[in-house]
């Protein structure tokens, strides 16, 4: 082998070895994944904190149902005049040129025309105390649940033209006492407390009981009254307030002027009596 070649041998050999080592040096590098960048200068700065989601989070809103607001139960109340005064819980009135009698409903005031019953103390008082309130004036009726009563009375809440609410009045000055009946239960609360008033100031029931001899004795309506039929006239009583009893006794049990003491319709019986 002349010089020339072998020169050339080796450089060929040379060439080999620097292309094996800078391929291996490749194949090093690749493998690690190691990839030189130039020094970066980072700026001092607050820590941040990256957090990523290992998987994707679709939040569905649920839904809420609002409710309803409550209703506020319409109150309807009726006008009508007042024609007489049975007893401290108990009147007629007229509407729309008809008499009804109407039973004050949530409280209950001493007997005075009772069938079965003699007049309870405080009934005459409680009487003239529902008379000084609505005799003759113009009132407002209103209803709870109950329509009626056994006797076919009206059961309502009794209104003045001036807002006074004549049920609680009569609680609060201590002539009736509560007596409330599910359903109609609308103002057992504020009945309840006008009661717990009158018994804390002592009026009218809740106050010093008088002696049986100091009450005046009084006819009972059932002594002189008999409701089954057609059985008076105005000449069978000696003074009005007698046939007023009867007239508004049995008008309280559901038969109307069954004697017909009251003959121009105006709630007052036998009114050429003394």
């Amino acid at each position: 082998m002349n010089p020339e070649t072998k020169m050339k041998v080796k450089i060929r050999d040379v060439t080999l070895v620097i292309s094996g080592v800078i391929g291996f040096i490749c194949l090093a590098f690749a493998c690690v994944g190691i990839v030189v960048t130039p020094d970066v200068v980072i700026p001092d700065s607050e820590p941040t904190t990256t957090i990523v989601p290992s998987s994707t989070m679709v939040f569905v809103p649920t839904q809420v149902s609002t409710p309803k607001p409550t209703e506020t139960p319409i109150v309807v109340r009726t006008e009508a005049r007042v024609t007489s005064v049975i007893d401290g819980d108990t009147i007629k009135v007229e509407i729309n040129k008809a008499i009804y009698t109407v039973r004050y409903v949530g409280i209950d005031t001493p007997e005075t025309v009772h069938p079965s019953k003699p007049v309870e103390w405080m009934g005459m008082e409680a009487s003239e105390a529902n008379k000084r309130l609505v005799e003759g004036q113009m009132v407002y009726l209103e209803k709870d649940v109950t329509e009626t009563d056994q006797y076919g009375r009206l059961l309502r809440y009794v209104f003045l033209a001036d807002g006074l609410f004549v049920n609680a009045e009569l609680v609060r000055l201590g002539y009736a006492q509560v007596s409330t009946y599910p359903p109609n239960v609308r103002y057992q609360d504020l009945f309840l407390e006008m009661e717990r008033e009158a018994r804390e100031n002592e009026r009218g029931l809740w106050g010093p009981m008088l002696t049986a001899t100091s009450v005046p004795s009084t006819p009972t309506p059932e002594s002189t009254c008999d409701c089954s039929g057609n059985l008076y006239n105005c000449k069978d009583f000696s003074t009005h307030n007698q046939a007023q009893a009867c007239y508004d006794y049995c008008a309280a049990q559901g038969y109307g002027d069954i004697h017909k003491l009251d003959r121009d319709n105006d709630g007052v019986a036998c009114e050429s009596l003394p």
